[in-house]
C-alpha cells in the first residue's frame, strides 16, 4: 500500500480507456503493473497507437494498476443499492492493496474482519513510524520530595494526621497511556483474537499484530473500552497537527471494534480501507435468485427456488432415443444444463420455471445466444416457460415482458431497476410477477 494517493482514472464497466505507456513503466523500463491483476480477469490490455487500451471486464471497484494509478470502474447500469444487493447476495468481496475510503453506518458486519486487520496494520505502522501521541497527564499524592505545586488543604490533613515528613503535591507526567493508543492497542489485541487468525496463512498477519501490539509497552489494555466514546478517538476533538497521522488509524480500529457496516459506493470521505472489488455479474446473479428464495419463503410458496448451478443443475443430454443407435457417440464428456434458477414444483421433481440472469443491457429483445441457451434448458427441465433477467437501464420501465413462443416454450424478459428508491418495494414486484407467472 503506498502512503501516496493513486490518480484514480473513471471507467465504466465493460468500458475502455487509454493509457500512455510511459505511466505503467518505472525509471528504467520497467513495467509496473500490479500482480492482482493477473490472478483475476479484471481488465484486459492491448497496445494500440503507442498506447495501452483497457478493457474493463464484469468486476466494479478501485482497481489499482500500480501504486501511482489506478482504475474506478463503475457499474454500467444504474446502481444506487450497492451495498444493499451485496449483503443480501452474499457475493464475494475482494480486497485489493490500494486504500480508498468508505462510509460506514451502525449495523454490524464480521465479514470485514479481514479487511479492517489490513488496513489497521497499514495505518498503525505509519503511527509507530510518526512516534506515538503523548498527553500529560495530572499526578497528585504524598511525598517527602514533592514535585510540582503543594496542594496545602490535602497538607494539612496530613498534618492533622500527625505526618510531618510529607506534603500533597501535583504535578503533570507526559505518557502515552491515552484514549488513542488504548484505542489502537485493544484493536490490535482483539483482532489477534479473532478465530480466522489460526490458517497456517494467516500467520504473517498475527506476526505483524503482535509486533505492533507490542510498541505500545506502557498503554494499558483496556477491557472496558471507554475509550471508544474520547473525543479524540471519535474526532469531536482535533489530533495535535504534528499527530495528525493518528486519524486514519483510529477510524479504523473504532469502526473494526465497533463491527461497523461499509457502504460500496464511491465516497470522497470516511474510512480508509483496502478497495473492495467485486464481481458485478455474479453479484447480479445471486442477488436476484436470493431476493425470489426470500420472497417465496415469506409468501409461503410450495414452490422451491433452487440454484441451477449446483443442486438443481442436470446433465444436458440424456441419450433416452434410439434414433442414430448404430452411430458412434461423440466423446464430449458429460456437460451439464446449468440456468440460474430453477423453480421446483411441490413434488420436487417437475420444474414450473427456469430462470437465467444476464448482467447485459438490453434496449428491447436479449440477445440471441441468452434466448437460445435458456430455450434449451427448458427443454431439458420439461418447463414451457422461461425468463431472462436483466437489469434495466435508465429510463427503463422494470417489469415482465412476453418475448414470444417456441414450440411449447414460452419466453419472458424481466427487467429489474437496481436503482430504485424504494429497493424492497422493487424487489417484492419482481417475486410477485415471477409467482403470477408459474400461477397462470
Amino acid at each position: 500500500m503506498s502512503d501516496k494517493e493513486p490518480r484514480v482514472i473513471p471507467c465504466v464497466e465493460q468500458g475502455q480507456i487509454d493509457i500512455a505507456l510511459r505511466e505503467l513503466l518505472d525509471e528504467s523500463g520497467v513495467l509496473l503493473l500490479n500482480p492482482d491483476i493477473s490472478k483475476k480477469d479484471f481488465l484486459t490490455v492491448t497496445f494500440r497507437g503507442g498506447k495501452l487500451r483497457l478493457q474493463a471486464r464484469g468486476y466494479i471497484g478501485l482497481i489499482p494498476l500500480n501504486e501511482r494509478l489506478a482504475i474506478f470502474v463503475e457499474p454500467r447500469v444504474p446502481v444506487t443499492n450497492l451495498t444493499r444487493m451485496a449483503e443480501i447476495s452474499g457475493s464475494d468481496r475482494l480486497p485489493l492493496a490500494v486504500i480508498r475510503s468508505y462510509e460506514t453506518g451502525a449495523a454490524k458486519e464480521e465479514f470485514l474482519t479481514d479487511l479492517y486487520t489490513s488496513a489497521l496494520i497499514h495505518h498503525v505502522e505509519k503511527v509507530i513510524e510518526g512516534g506515538l501521541l503523548r498527553d500529560y497527564h495530572r499526578v497528585e499524592g504524598s511525598s517527602s520530595f514533592p514535585a510540582g505545586r503543594v496542594l496545602m488543604s490535602q497538607t494539612a490533613r496530613l498534618r492533622a494526621q500527625n505526618v510531618q515528613h510529607k506534603v500533597w503535591s501535583s504535578h503533570f507526567e507526559r505518557t502515552v497511556d491515552n484514549a488513542a493508543n488504548r484505542c489502537l492497542k485493544y484493536a490490535l489485541w482483539k483482532l489477534t483474537q479473532h478465530g480466522f487468525l489460526a490458517a497456517r496463512s494467516k500467520q504473517r498477519i498475527r506476526h505483524q499484530l503482535n509486533g505492533l501490539y507490542a510498541k505500545f509497552d506502557g498503554v494499558s489494555l483496556d477491557h472496558s473500552l471507554r475509550f471508544l466514546n474520547d473525543e479524540v478517538v471519535t474526532g469531536r476533538r482535533e489530533l495535535p497537527s504534528h499527530r495528525a497521522y493518528y486519524r486514519d488509524a483510529l477510524n479504523v480500529a473504532r469502526a473494526a471494534l465497533m463491527q461497523r457496516k461499509i457502504f460500496l459506493e464511491h465516497a470522497q470521505s470516511g474510512i480508509k480501507l483496502p478497495s473492495i472489488v467485486m464481481d458485478m455479474n455474479d453479484l447480479f446473479e445471486r442477488y436476484v435468485r436470493r431476493v425470489l428464495e426470500v420472497h417465496a419463503a415469506s409468501a409461503g410458496w410450495v414452490e422451491v427456488v433452487a440454484d441451477g448451478n449446483t443442486g438443481a443443475k442436470r446433465a444436458l443430454f440424456s441419450h433416452h432415443r434410439t434414433v442414430g443407435k448404430h452411430l458412434q457417440r461423440l466423446p464430449i464428456g458429460d456437460p451439464f444444463a446449468t440456468p440460474d434458477i430453477v423453480i421446483l414444483r411441490e413434488d420436487n421433481q417437475s420444474v414450473a420455471c427456469v430462470l437465467d440472469v444476464k448482467n447485459k443491457l438490453v434496449k428491447r429483445r436479449s440477445d440471441r445466444d441468452g434466448e437460445d441457451q435458456v430455450i434449451a434448458y427448458a427443454l431439458r427441465y420439461g418447463a414451457d416457460r422461461v425468463v431472462l433477467v436483466h437489469p434495466a437501464q435508465e429510463n427503463q420501465s422494470s417489469g415482465m415482458y412476453k418475448v414470444g413462443d417456441v414450440g411449447e416454450v414460452s419466453l419472458f424478459q424481466y427487467r429489474m431497476n437496481l436503482a430504485a428508491a424504494h429497493p424492497e418495494t422493487e424487489e417484492e414486484k419482481f417475486g410477485n410477477a415471477v409467482a403470477d407467472l408459474i400461477n397462470s
